[in-house]
């Protein structure tokens, strides 16, 4: 999430102390300090391929199950769309807990979810009740992500420190904490927003309008979460090495 970047691009942080001057030798040597003690933050703009990449993941996680869903209802009826949507997801979801190389829940609770929800629709051979069914998931997740924060163990949080995403010397920063805090619950929010637009939207439109316009709301949403989880920890980690860096200048 966020990524050190090389240090000679670093820019010094200037002395922040109210009524105090420094020679220019004392500013050049407080700025080189800063320069070598204050970590270093990469811009948005320098996150933007990582970000682009991760909204082809999404699109293609977006897109490709309900046109497999779809062409395949179309073909051969309820049964067999239902079948096929269910054998993408769960590939899918294959790939990635083998790319993880451990037992993540992450991943477990969604395959889980699949089975059961999918089983369901294939038993009854329903349509509804298989495009119904992200709406429990959802819904499960956005009470995961709210209760992970309330519980002070927020999972953005805690994800991010057990793969290594944050930088150590950002580690105990107190700002970027409350920002993954931030995340958590904007993740969690959205989470509870997809299944009552889900739900709204099963209600009012027919199955092509309905997957054309689920699809794109979820695009711009995910969207949308993707880019406030890769700015607002940059703009916490910016300020935390600004307020780190005022502090070692003023020893």
């Amino acid at each position: 999430m966020i990524e050190p970047i090389d240090p000679s691009r670093a820019e010094p942080v200037a002395d922040g102390r109210a009524g105090t001057t420094f020679g220019p030798e004392e500013r050049a040597a407080v700025a080189a300090q800063s320069a070598i003690a204050a970590p270093t933050v990469p811009r948005f703009r320098e996150l933007l391929p990582s970000l682009l990449r991760a909204l082809g993941r999404f699109a293609l996680a977006a897109l490709v199950p309900v046109l497999t869903f779809y062409v395949a209802f179309r073909l051969g009826g309820p049964v067999v769309g239902i079948a096929c949507g269910m054998a993408l997801s769960l590939t899918a979801l294959l790939i990635q807990l083998r790319r993880l190389g451990r037992l993540d829940p992450i991943v477990l609770v969604p395959m889980g979810l699949i089975l059961v929800q999918g089983g369901l629709a294939l038993a009854f051979g329903s349509v509804d009740l298989y495009l119904a069914a992200p709406i429990v998931e959802n819904t499960l997740w956005g009470i995961v992500l709210v209760g992970s924060v309330v519980l002070k163990r927020p999972l953005v949080r805690v994800i991010a420190g057990e793969l290594g995403l944050i930088p150590v010397q950002f580690v105990g920063s107190p700002m970027l904490a409350r920002a993954l805090d931030t995340v958590t619950v904007a993740w969690g929010v959205g989470a509870f927003v997809k299944a009552g637009v889900r739900l709204w939207l099963l209600s009012m439109l027919t199955l092509e309008p309905f997957l054309a316009a689920i699809t794109l709301f979820h695009f711009a949403l995910n969207g949308s979460l993707l880019a406030f989880s890769f700015w607002w920890p940059l703009r916490a980690a910016r300020r935390a090495g600004a307020t780190s860096s005022g502090a070692a200048s003023s020893g």
